[in-house]
């Protein structure tokens, strides 16, 4: 009896120490955990239409995060998880379309500072801050009479629409809205807008559409994979027009915030975006826990082995454990 019950015992201490690991798949610690943040996000490009929230073309800008400790954010390396710039901004920092930094001092005015510009283009020679300019916007909408999908672009000195030229893009799947044509009183001439809370559809790189105008929202493609939304939930969409994952998270990054024109917190605003397809994956979160999927849908780290996840660079992905932020990777088959 007394073996009896000591094989029990042991089955069930051992059964114990595999759930501690359950979930967590092949993964092993890139960096051990010891960043202190509270948040990692992507560092995302701030501007109109698909531009907001999107991920910088520069692969050297993609390596940088954005990192929240307290009331203050900083920028921290994907790679290293060192971080960059330690916490000194009042709201998550941002890339202008062109590159530039948009950093908010404790006033919520951006930031013009020669010594922390060396300190960036130390890290990324063409990096700088941007204390501000007029950026532009970028949508694309379908004109249904041509039978086309347009590019229309806008900033303060013009509008315009032409038809798509695939070869100008970087042949990533694209978010579609319906359009009509409108007079534009900058550029002085109709050009294709979309129509106002018109749905979402997906189109190939030279303008194919994939999918029918079902979606609530969409946002630019990544590593093969766009994000949309349906019933204030999102999933992905491949290549293929095919849903590889369902539409039943929520989003897990680039929160933003915006003052009005005399700088109070009246006007404040959020978008919370899904995360995009990187090397290691995407990541998703439900129900307050997070998990990481292949592009094809398939579980690598099950929902609730960390604290969070978020998205990283060059095939790591971020975890939190025990309050402190590390990098993980597969891993190696040798």
């Amino acid at each position: 009896m007394k073996a009896v019950c000591r094989v029990i015992a042991a089955g069930l201490l051992l059964a114990a120490l595999a759930g501690c690991g359950a979930g967590r798949g092949g993964y092993e610690w890139a960096v051990e955990p010891r960043l202190k943040a509270d948040k990692i996000e992507p560092l995302a490009v701030s501007g109109g239409g698909i531009l907001e929230g999107s991920l910088p073309e520069d692969e050297a800008l993609r390596t940088l995060c954005a990192a929240q400790q307290g009331e203050l954010w900083g920028l921290v390396d994907g790679q290293t998880g060192e971080w960059v710039v330690e916490p000194c901004f009042s709201q998550a920092p941002a890339l202008c379309p062109a590159g530039h930094l948009l950093a908010t001092g404790p006033d919520g005015t951006l930031i013009d500072d020669p010594e922390l510009d060396r300190q960036l283009t130390a890290y990324a020679p063409a990096l700088r801050l941007e204390p501000g300019h007029g950026g532009p916007g970028v949508e694309y909408v379908w004109d249904g009479e041509a039978g086309q999908v347009r590019r229309h672009s806008w900033n303060e000195s013009g509008a315009q629409s032409p038809l798509l030229d695939p070869s100008a893009g970087n042949g990533e799947l694209l978010p579609i809205r319906q359009g009509s044509w409108k007079y534009s009183q900058l550029e002085g001439a109709q050009v294709m807008e979309a129509q106002p809370k018109s749905l979402y559809a997906v189109a190939s790189a030279d303008g194919t559409l994939l999918t029918d105008f079902v979606y609530e929202q969409a946002r630019p493609g990544s590593g093969g994979l766009i994000a949309v939304e349906k019933k204030g939930k999102w999933g992905y969409l491949n290549e293929q027009g095919q849903l590889v994952i369902p539409c039943k998270y929520d989003g897990v990054w680039g929160q933003s915030t915006d003052r009005d024109v005399q700088g109070n917190d009246s006007a404040v605003w959020q978008r919370v975006w899904p995360a995009p397809c990187l090397e290691a994956g995407v990541v998703v979160r439900k129900g307050g826990e997070y998990a990481l999927l292949s592009s094809d849908g398939q579980k690598q780290i099950g929902f609730g082995a960390y604290q969070a996840l978020a998205p990283a660079p060059g095939g790591l992905v971020w975890a939190e454990e025990g309050g402190l932020w590390g990098l993980l990777r597969p891993v190696s088959d040798s």
